[in-house]
This record gives C-alpha cells, structure tokens and sequence, in this order.
C-alpha cells in the first residue's frame, strides 16, 4: 500500500453525474418511534433529522433508472451510445440483476455490456474503478456507473434493530464516464488511480445475514465500528493523499462514505480539515450504503459546475464496507 502506481497512459473523465432518492422524507422522530426507540435518539446518537423513505411504486430500479435518465439528459448522450453499464446494490438481491433491470429501462443497445459490481458501501469507488479498467483497456468509449439501495425495505422495524436499520435511507446516483471530452466547456474530471484493502481484525464488528425466519441477523458493535471506520477512513485519506500528491489541504470536497453526521465530523476534526468539504448527504437522507459515495460525489460535481473552471479542486474519494474492506482514489479537474 506504500507504492505510488504511475498514471494510466489512457485518461478516463466523469462527464456526468447526478442521484436520486426515495420520495418520502421520514422525520427522525418517525423512525425512532417505528422502531421503538426514545424520541430525540436518531437526531442526538447519530445527527440524522430526517432520512429518504421510497413510496409505494419505488425501488432500485426506479430510483437507478431515474438517476441514469438524469445524467443522460443533462449531459446530451444517447443511451445508443453506451458500451457498458455498470450497477452496485447491496439491497438488490433478485434477479435480473440491477444492471439488466437498467438495461432494458434505458434500452440500451444490445452489445451494450450488463455488469454487476461492488461489494457494500465501498461498492460505487469499485464499480468505478471497473469502469476505468475497462476504458483505459480500449474495450469501451463511453460506460454508465450505476448504484441504487433501498434499505426501508431491507432493514426495516422487525428486521433489524433501531440502532442499526433506523441510520438507513433509501437513493441511486448514476455517472457517465468516458476515454474523451465532450468539449472545452463542460464540466469534466480526470480519474486518478484507485486502491483498495481489507482490514479483517475488523470484521466482526459488524455482520448481516438472513438466517430465513423473517428478521435479520444482525451483529453490530457501535462503538468498536466507530473506533475502526475513523481510524481506516483517516489512514486511507493519508494514502491517497500521498498517492496523488496532492495535498488534503487543496481538496475541495471529501466524496466519502457518511455512516452517520456525527461520525463525518469527527472524521474532518482528525483530518484538520472543514466539515463544509464534506456535502451533507447523511443528515438528510441517512446513511444510503453503496449509493452514499455516489450522493456525496453527485453533490461534490454540481458544486463544480457552479464555479468558474480556474476555482475547481480536486476531489478525494474514501470509503470502508463490511469486512473491513476499504478504498479510495481521487479526481482533479480536467486539464489540471
């Protein structure tokens, strides 16, 4: 992990992003009572005062579609167009997969590839590493990434404790990656290089499996978690930093993996840096799981666009799953 990869020969941009997120937004307050919980609990433990619920109607594949539909128009492409998508879910566990469910909604071309990628909430940093793979390969030109969770469902009350399943919220982001610009004018960012790992020592502080009686298994140690996700997060944006050469310093935002509001800012307490450079997707939407990352990024992209070229930073990328398998990678504005 100490050795710093040269660059790919092939450059690979994000040239379009954007996200989406269940309908309904849940007061705090809703689910601590849902869940059986005391009043007050969600917002003071873990700082989220509302989170992203779908309606009846909604699920991975409409929230991923309508994420995918968005970047496709925003940025004038034709699904025709497309060589490859790829999808990450870790509540999608049916089949067609999430990527041949987007697939036929997007009617892509049908020599255009269907993958499925990720694993957890370090999914989106995997499916995109996949997709750079691929371009600077020269088996495609033009590839969509895709993620999409809905954990009202999966981690409902009955299911799972309050203290794990309440942080959840349901949302999708989607970007469109290509080996070239589309022009001179429109936001784009270069990808840098990915790495990823896996602590084990930490795999026991959190577990879920479904042992078939209707209610989750869920071994979830809070506190030892915590300890373990700040102390990974801190040494993996240590690493990227000295991978890219980029100081933290010079970063605009912090695309990372938000497990609760309260964990973030901890985390920009250790890394020295302003909690404003980490979007505030948690508070609102709660934890989205492998679509976490993708929100955080979505937001991260638009800000950009908001800005004139020569005032856009870079961008650090970081997150953990269970496991504890982690990652990060970074992007910096085309022609930077």
């Amino acid at each position: 992990m100490n050795e710093v990869p040269a660059l790919t020969a092939t450059e690979v941009y994000v040239v379009g992003s954007a996200s989406a997120f269940g309908s309904r937004v849940v007061p705090s307050e809703e689910v601590d009572h849902a869940f059986g919980m005391p009043p007050g609990k969600l917002k003071s433990r873990a700082g989220i005062v509302s989170v992203a619920h779908v309606s009846e109607g909604e699920d991975e594949s409409t929230l991923g579609a309508q994420a995918c539909q968005q970047v496709l128009q925003d940025t004038g492409e034709a699904p025709g167009d497309l060589d490859c998508i790829i999808a990450a879910s870790e509540t999608h566990h049916a089949f067609p997969s999430l990527s041949a469910i987007l697939h036929a909604k997007l009617r892509l071309r049908e020599d255009c590839n269907a993958l499925d990628a990720g694993s957890g909430c370090l999914a989106l940093l995997q499916t995109l590493a996949v997709a750079q793979a691929l371009l600077v390969s020269g088996r495609a030109k033009k590839i969509l990434v895709a993620s999409a969770d809905v954990h009202s469902r999966t981690l409902g009350p009955g299911r799972a404790a309050g203290e794990f399943g309440g942080l959840f919220g349901d949302g999708a982001s989607a970007f469109l990656l290509s080996s070239k610009l589309r022009d001179a004018k429109s936001l784009a960012y270069r990808l840098g290089e990915f790495f990823f790992g896996c602590a084990a020592q930490y795999a026991e502080a959190i577990a879920v499996s479904d042992p078939g009686c209707g209610q989750l298994d869920v071994q979830f140690d809070g506190d030892a978690l915590s300890r373990a996700a700040i102390s990974r997060m801190e040494k993996v944006i240590g690493e990227v930093e000295l991978r890219s050469g980029i100081s933290r310093d010079r970063v605009g935002v912090f695309a990372t993996h938000q497990p609760n509001p309260r964990l973030v800012t901890l985390l920009a307490k250790q890394l020295r840096v302003s909690i404003k450079n980490f979007p505030p997707i948690g508070s609102t939407r709660g934890n989205l799981g492998s679509s976490m990352c993708g929100a955080a990024l979505d937001a991260a992209l638009h800000h950009a666009a908001a800005q004139p070229a020569e005032q856009r930073q870079p961008v650090f990328l970081a997150s953990l799953g269970p496991g504890l398998i982690f990652g990060g990678g970074w992007m910096v504005p085309a022609g930077a």
